[in-house]
């Protein structure tokens, strides 16, 4: 960050280091868990508890729509991204269902499930200390509405998407590996079963991950390659790097005029349109982190920041960059051999993201 002024580089770090250690660490945590099999013995455990009389790759699919709602919410997009994929990768392999379409539930929901908490998104939390609301309470109370119209749409496209995919195996269930077993399996689930509570809790979600990864690393050392590779470096470094540059844009004073554009239009429907169409455009363009931080400037109003919310948290899902969450999601697809049709991925994004902006956005 040596080309951003010492004041703006002090302030983008106080920003950005607690996210950025969190996913380091929670990274860590989720692959040393996957290698000792935590994530396989939670799919078993849910896929046997799913009532008989429904078909496991439905029981399997509600199991992930709650997973990943209930966790973007309360817990961060970020934290859905990283841990809930290899959980809906293991149900969809033992039930015989479509990973893609498992895979696509959770990184809609992460994305367009993230506005009804500060928590629940990176934005949020910039927000509601952004001096627009009173305070966490405010935000909540204007967010609800939009967020709970964003996730809806986001669990009925997954619907569409799940049952095209699945179509005529809806009745399948197959057979996952032998489940492993060992200390390495109990101490993983126990750190999982403690980190959960903790990140909902007072104590700095950094902290919780950081701890969590230090007591997985002792306990993995002799059968795990090096802490390096389980973090996701790229993605980590491609997000620094944008907001650093966003916020040596705004150090040169090159946003005055796109301050100015977006101030202009929070007093009307067609203005929030605006603003957050601008929103998801720049958040595809480059990340909606940096896209937050270029726009916010203009923004005086809970109605322009909720609808420049909507833009930055509902409209990443177009590009593979648009959001930290969907290149963590990215990440651990890879890392269980899986490629992403970006084609596909993109296509259905460009549908999805106006549905949504609009829907929510006339909800303000």
């Amino acid at each position: 960050m040596f080309w951003v002024f010492p004041p703006d580089a002090h302030r983008l770090t106080l920003r950005m280091a607690p996210i950025l250690l969190f996913v380091a660490a929670m990274s860590i945590v989720v692959n040393i868990a996957a290698d000792a099999g935590a994530f396989d013995s939670v799919a078993e455990w849910i896929r046997n508890r799913v009532p008989p009389r429904m078909s496991p790759l439905i029981g399997a699919w509600c199991a992930v729509v709650l997973l990943s709602t209930v966790s973007t919410v309360f817990l961060s997009l970020d934290t859905t991204a990283i841990l809930v994929t290899p959980l809906a990768v293991a149900l969809a392999q033992r039930t015989g269902a479509s990973v893609w379409a498992s895979a696509l539930t959770v990184v809609w929901i992460a994305n367009l499930g993230s506005l009804l908490l500060p928590v629940s998104n990176l934005t949020n939390l910039l927000a509601a200390t952004s001096g627009v609301f009173s305070g966490p309470a405010e935000y909540t109370a204007a967010a609800w509405l939009p967020a709970l119209v964003a996730t809806s749409i986001a669990v009925v496209a997954a619907v569409l998407v799940y049952w095209l995919r699945n179509h005529g195996t809806l009745s399948a269930s197959a057979p996952g590996p032998r489940l492993p077993s060992g200390p390495r399996l109990r101490i993983s689930l126990i750190t999982l079963g403690a980190v959960l509570p903790l990140l909902a809790s007072p104590v700095p979600y950094w902290a919780t991950a950081s701890v969590a990864a230090a007591v997985l690393l002792i306990v993995a050392r002799p059968n795990m390659p090096s802490w390096m590779s389980m973090i996701p470096w790229r993605s980590l470094s491609l997000v620094t790097l944008l907001s650093a540059l966003t916020t040596f844009v705004h150090a040169t004073g090159a946003t005055s005029d796109l301050a100015a554009y977006i101030s202009s239009g929070q007093s009307s429907t067609a203005g929030l349109l605006m603003i957050a169409s601008s929103g998801a455009l720049a958040a595809n363009l480059i990340n909606n982190i940096p896209a937050y931080l270029i726009l916010e400037v203009g923004i005086d109003s809970a109605d322009g920041m909720l609808a420049l919310l909507i833009g930055v948290n509902a409209g990443p899902v177009i590009t593979p960059w648009a959001s930290l969450a969907t290149l963590l999601w990215r990440d651990q697809l890879r890392r269980n051999d899986i490629a992403v049709p970006w084609a596909s991925y993109i296509g259905i994004g460009c549908v999805l993201a106006p549905l949504v902006i609009c829907a929510a956005v006339f909800t303000i």
